[in-house]
């Protein structure tokens, strides 16, 4: 090649490789719009909070298939629970709460369970055929490779690889094809009203505001707890004048959850698998969901319901509090089956390494998590400073329980090690590298190693285990009477 000819090529090399980067960028941004149905004045599927004694609720927290096939071992593990009154704990649960991965458990549980006159377990304590066989299938369905098949149907569907809106709609096909199927929201009220399913709280982001989006078939004063309310009878309790500016209120409103109904959509015909993609989805990669109200023009974006809070439990403790305020319920147990990356094992990685950071070898995700993980602890904070002032209500009136996936406690000489995993390379020697193995999965729609898979089975096993106790007093507990203040 002459010097002319190279010099020719390299004037049409870089306008090629721009213009190849242009194209790139517009498949990227192609719009992608839902239209959601708009509510009329009759929402048949939409309804109010049953009042009850004690009632037991289950968080589900975020994680890809960690948290996926953790949540469905953890119901599965609650399930082999006898309630001191007799049956299982699982029977006693009456909402289901999730975020991200973990709404895919969720979601399936309450569409596929059996019936409510279907016993968990037997009068032997051991549980009965028809659920040993439900948990087998559950658990099957939550291992799924759902990584592999959503990039295969973007490319089949000759979408484009890295459009996140048209990702957005490949998961929503793969939920409904494998997992989910067809059903509605309407569906899922029928089955709640019979009494065959807990009631289902899918949490979802609102980029528009940053605030919560429960979907659920709730009604929208479900979730609105008056934390005001409760601030104040504890001041004049205590003779304190009230003293804090009205800017309080208006950030307590901004922590309050969005139900459909408020931005006029009917989720009677929504799809649940389109709600499990919304809160699923985590941008730049997949989604959010952008949608429209009926003919309406206003665009609003619904995304990765960890980006709130990870751990699907908020929501459903400020539904509870409602309830106790409203003296619809006496005591209140929250289950959260937390499979949340934790924090700590980034601290380790990152003292090993020396390379600079760039899009092709580092998980960005670590700059969020440090956000999030002050968020948490400030959460913490907060809520046990209230509960030590008197303003949330103390853990004998409402008690959650944390069920971590990596707080599972081994044998030391490890003859609880599940048998896939015991000619690992590097082999698992102590209680400490288990601990490890199962806190480093990472988050991925997809879990390759079957020891993998069998370490989580065991980890939910044990830590409900850890927890019985703790759960079945609780359970057990005389009623209590409501104390005046609330």
């Amino acid at each position: 090649m002459s010097d002319e000819d190279a010099v020719r090529r390299s004037r049409w090399h870089r306008p090629v490789q721009l213009l190849a980067c242009a194209l790139l960028l517009t498949a990227c941004a192609s719009p992608e719009v839902s239209r959601f149905p708009k509510a009329s004045a009759d929402t048949a599927c939409i309804w109010s909070p049953t009042p009850q004694d004690t009632v037991v609720g289950v968080s589900f927290s975020g994680g890809g298939s960690r948290a996926a096939l953790f949540g469905a071992n953890g119901l599965e593990a609650l399930g082999r629970v006898r309630a001191p009154g007799g049956g299982s704990v699982l029977e006693q649960v009456s909402y289901l709460s999730s975020v991200s991965g973990g709404g895919l458990p969720a979601a399936y549980y309450a569409l596929h369970k059996p019936p409510r006159e279907t016993p968990v377990l037997g009068p032997d304590g051991a549980m009965t055929d028809i659920y040993q066989t439900f948990f087998a299938d559950f658990e099957a369905k939550m291992a799924q490779d759902f990584q592999s098949a959503l990039l295969w149907r973007q490319l089949s569907s000759f979408r484009h690889i890295l459009n996140s809106a048209l990702l957005a709609r490949s998961l929503t096909e793969i939920l409904e094809e494998r997992l989910l199927g067809p059903s509605t929201f309407a569906d899922l009220a029928a089955r709640e009203k019979r009494g065959d399913s807990p009631r289902v709280m899918i949490n979802s982001t609102l980029f528009n505001d940053g605030r919560r989006m429960v979907f659920s078939t709730l009604t929208p004063d479900a979730t609105q707890y008056d934390f005001i309310a409760d601030l104040d009878r504890s001041l004049a309790r205590r003779g304190i004048p009230r003293s804090y500016p009205e800017v309080v209120k208006k950030r307590w409103d901004s922590l309050l959850s969005v139900s459909p109904l408020e931005l006029q959509i009917d989720p009677c015909p929504l799809k649940v698998a389109v709600a499990a993609t919304a809160s699923a989805s985590a941008p730049p990669l997949v989604g959010p969901i952008t949608f429209t109200v009926g003919d309406e023009l206003d665009y609003w974006h619904t995304g990765d319901g960890a980006l709130y809070e990870n751990l699907g439990l908020e929501s459903l403790m400020f539904m509870f509090q409602k309830q106790l305020q409203d003296h619809k319920v006496r005591r209140a147990l929250i289950l959260a089956i937390n499979s949340s990356y934790p924090f700590s094992v980034g601290f380790k990685t990152l003292r090993q390494r020396s390379e600079p950071w760039t899009i092709f070898n580092y998980d960005f995700s670590r700059i969020p998590s440090i956000m999030e993980e002050r968020a948490t602890a400030y959460w913490s904070l907060f809520y046990r400073s209230l509960q030590v002032e008197g303003v949330f209500p103390d853990d004998t009136t409402l008690r959650i329980i944390f069920l971590n996936h990596e707080s599972a406690q081994w044998e030391e000489d490890l003859s609880d090690l599940p048998e896939a995993c015991r000619n690992e390379k590097p082999p698992l020697t102590s209680p400490e590298d288990v601990q490890q193995r199962i806190a480093e999965l990472p988050t991925k729609f997809v879990i390759p190693s079957e020891c993998d898979r069998q370490l989580l089975h065991a980890a939910a096993a044990k830590v409900v285990e850890q927890n019985q106790e703790a759960i079945q007093d609780f359970l057990a507990a005389p009623r209590t009477p409501q104390k005046a203040e609330r």
